[in-house]
């Protein structure tokens, strides 16, 4: 990676996307760029006195937004500030990486969510079905918690056992080449509470999920043997859970990681596009989640 866009607000969400920012951009040694957005009337303004006002203030509101984002990152060195005027968030910081060559499009959770989690906002799911760049997501809070060291430890990437979580394995690898850390694959065996019909009973869907995880758990063997040898070095993990929350409280987590997950078969042509299990993997996730585009 060698620039990463931080999509920042001037609120607690901003401050976690900038500490994400910080991580990626210090471990890889990248160009950080702090992107704010405006109204695109901000550009445009007539004569008339109010919208000569109006633009006025979102001038100063740009500028009083990027020099909090200065003072955070005072200690960084190489980051570009820019302000991007656009008729949306998602349009501006769509635009803005496109313009500066962005590598990552890194944001922050909604403060609706739990103190530790990922929640979405309308802007980030947005962002997450049109862009074409992956997406890092800080969980909330994080800017009290990223390492302070700052260095990414270690990517994990979901698996699922298909053809499409294969590719995602291996775009993850060539990531953690980039970023000269390890990469662990991390299956998840749960049993959705919504899975199957309550008429089918526990059994019924335990046994689907036992035939899930023997075929999974298969499907790892032969990655981990396809991937003997691979510097750096690759680690496979099955997790179990009676629900996502359970499933990834089960798995060992380390300060300074992040979780790739891959775009569904569903997306469109390359872009970003969350399945169902991607997107509870996501809420139910300790660590800064790294979405990536589909692949091929």
């Amino acid at each position: 990676m060698n620039t990463a866009l931080v999509g920042y607000t001037q609120d607690a969400s901003g401050q976690d996307a900038l500490a994400l920012g910080r991580l990626i951009a210090r471990h890889a040694a990248a160009r950080l760029l702090v992107c704010t957005v405006v109204p695109e009337a901000w550009v445009h303004p007539s004569l008339g006195a109010v919208d000569q006002e109006y633009a006025s203030y979102l001038e100063e509101h740009a500028q009083e937004t990027l020099e909090s984002a200065r003072a955070a990152l005072e200690d960084v060195p190489d980051v570009q500030y820019i302000r991007q005027a656009a008729s949306s968030a998602t349009t501006g910081l769509s635009e803005a990486a496109a313009q500066h060559g962005a590598d990552v499009i890194v944001l922050g959770s909604s403060h609706s969510g739990s103190s530790g989690r990922l929640s979405l906002g309308s802007m980030s799911s947005e962002l997450l079905h049109l862009s074409s760049l992956p997406v890092a997501l800080a969980p909330r809070d994080y800017a009290a918690q990223a390492p302070a060291d700052g260095h990414i430890t270690r990517l994990s990437c979901a698996y699922a056992g298909t053809e499409v979580s294969n590719t995602t394995v291996l775009e993850a690898l060539r990531l953690a080449t980039l970023l000269n850390v390890p990469l662990r694959v991390v299956a998840f065996a749960v049993r959705d509470r919504q899975m199957y019909p309550s008429l089918a009973g526990f059994k019924a869907e335990n046994m689907i999920v036992d035939a899930w995880r023997e075929r999974t758990g298969a499907a790892l063997e032969r990655l981990k043997e396809q991937l003997a040898g691979i510097t750096p070095p690759v680690e496979s993990v099955m997790a179990d859970g009676e629900g996502w929350d359970a499933a990834l409280s089960n798995v060992e987590w380390q300060p300074g990681e992040l979780l790739a997950l891959g775009s569904s078969r569903m997306g469109v042509l390359k872009r970003v596009f969350l399945g169902s299990n991607a997107s509870k993997i996501m809420r139910a996730a300790p660590v800064p989640v790294l979405v990536l585009p589909k692949v091929g």
